[in-house]
């Protein structure tokens, strides 16, 4: 009987390391993907399924795209795009991409999770975009270190943006942050324009922060190898943004000083 399992075992994690892709000793999960082939993910920046049709459509509008057709939405999911957040796309349309079905994503299937079109055009979801030449706002990291910051750091931030930066390093390292300057717009509560960290692959679990104000936030390490970045300006005050670096660390590394 061990034979049996231990073949059965081996085959479940081959059959996990191609779902999840395994590439020049990184691995890849496909849920790191905030933009693929011209389309992306937006949400209000209320929150979370706040927009109604015909804001989702000015929302794509403002930043000079347009709703993603069921076919681009698809061709996106097909080289990785991955987001377990329904949102609107053309012609009234619901769903999301999914690439790796998981327990609490796309009820167990994988490809276009469609909700249809939708007669009540009141609600509210967030929503997927086409612009194949949208300027970059975060992006995808895999170096094993790098300097991040604000677009057109150091001038001030503009308003509205809504930026992610998904950062992967090798299986088996952990990601630690490290602040060098650090201007956002203060407020009680964070809640007009901020920086939010995710120890996970997205920002849909693994919370860890939400910072604004002038303080530098302190040192942060990840859990495992992957950290996601969430900034989002709103439409009145701007300021002078942020640098940070992140730095690739083995786990006997990890008391060492960032210089």
């Amino acid at each position: 009987m061990r034979p049996l399992i231990l073949a059965l075992a081996v085959c479940f994690v081959l059959k996990e390391v191609q779902g999840w892709g395994y590439k020049n000793g990184i691995l890849h999960n496909s849920i790191w993907l905030e933009q693929a082939a011209g389309v992306y993910h937006r949400e209000s920046r209320k929150g979370r399924y706040q927009l109604t049709f015909k804001e989702a459509k000015a929302v794509c509008k403002y930043e000079g795209g347009n709703l993603a057709t069921y076919e681009q939405l698809e061709a996106a999911r097909q080289i990785g795009f991955h987001v377990c957040s329904a949102g609107w796309f053309d012609k009234g349309r619901v769903g999301y991409p999914i690439v790796k079905a998981g327990a609490n994503c796309g009820f167990g299937k994988i490809g276009i999770i469609d909700y249809g079109y939708r007669l009540n055009k009141s609600e509210r979801w967030d929503v997927y975009c086409y612009n194949p030449d949208a300027k970059e706002c975060g992006g995808v990291h895999t170096d094993p270190r790098k300097v991040l910051n604000t677009p057109g750091y150091p001038e001030e931030y503009q308003d509205e943006q809504i930026c992610y930066w998904h950062i992967r390093v090798q299986y088996g390292q952990r990601v630690r942050l490290h602040f060098l300057d650090f201007d956002i717009e203060d407020d009680t509560a964070c809640l007009s324009d901020y920086l939010e960290i995710y120890d996970s692959y997205d920002d849909v679990s693994g919370f860890a922060g939400r910072f604004c104000g002038d303080e530098l936030p302190e040192d942060f390490i990840s859990t495992g190898n992957v950290m996601t970045l969430k900034f989002m300006s709103d439409s009145s005050v701007t300021a002078g943004g942020f640098q940070l670096e992140y730095i690739a660390m083995d786990s006997d590394l990890l008391n060492e000083t960032i210089i």
